[in-house]
């Protein structure tokens, strides 16, 4: 596999959900399982946990990882998940040997098989791409509003919620960058992306409430796995 560099970003606090990052998910704290994931990919060296909590920080020595404690300026619950990536690479030697970098949010913890490297494999094939993100389906009828609180939907209005079909988002489980051209986009959104879709048959979970969580436990109780 190219050198790739994976991140995980955990922020010690969450407005939703106290502790969120390490609430324990089957006896162990949800950040685990990302770091978990990441080491059958890349050797420890090249995995990086970036956050302002010290329990973390013992769970990323534990796992025998590299830790950076994020600055409070970039830690708060306004902080951009860019600022904690851009801190990353400035302290990170030999960066140049990094081909790509891999973020894994923590709150994502039901990834499919080989989506790293499967990832990594459609950048090398279509190289107009700059990012490629994994997608999950969302049939929810969402909209902009206005200035003047005008609402204009961003789908057909005819349509049921189960007949939108064509509508996606972010998991949450995988972004993938070009490392060497990252620091000139602050907005890694408005670039180029690959929309990757793998396995839509089996759920995904993108934890932000406690409803988020109780989703998670049905699902590994009915045969989801944390790779």
């Amino acid at each position: 596999m190219n050198k790739t560099l994976i991140i995980i970003p955990a922020r010690a606090s969450s407005k939703r959900i106290k502790n969120k990052n390490i609430r324990k998910i089957n006896g162990k704290p949800l950040i685990y399982w990302s770091i978990k994931y990441a080491k059958k990919y890349v050797k420890n060296d090249d995995i990086v946990v970036s956050s302002d909590s010290k329990i973390i920080h013992k769970i990323s020595e534990d796992e025998k990882i590299k830790f950076l404690k994020r600055p409070k300026n970039i830690s708060g619950d306004n902080a951009k998940v860019y600022f904690a990536i851009v801190h990353v690479l400035k302290k990170i030697d030999s960066l140049k040997k990094y081909k790509y970098i891999a973020l894994l949010q923590p709150t994502s913890p039901l990834r499919p098989k080989n989506m790293i490297f499967n990832g990594i494999k459609i950048l090398e094939k279509n190289k107009g791409f700059q990012n490629l993100i994994h997608l999950e389906k969302t049939n929810y009828k969402i909209g902009t509003i206005s200035k003047k609180n005008e609402w204009a939907p961003l789908y057909d209005p005819v349509l049921r919620g189960q007949d939108i079909i064509n509508q996606f988002r972010p998991s949450g489980c995988l972004f993938l960058y070009l490392r060497k051209d990252f620091e000139n986009y602050k907005n890694f959104l408005k670039r180029k992306n690959y929309g990757f879709i793998q396995n839509l048959k089996k759920e995904t979970v993108n934890i932000d409430n406690e409803e988020d969580f109780i989703k998670l436990k049905f699902l590994l109780q009915n045969n989801y796995r944390l790779d």
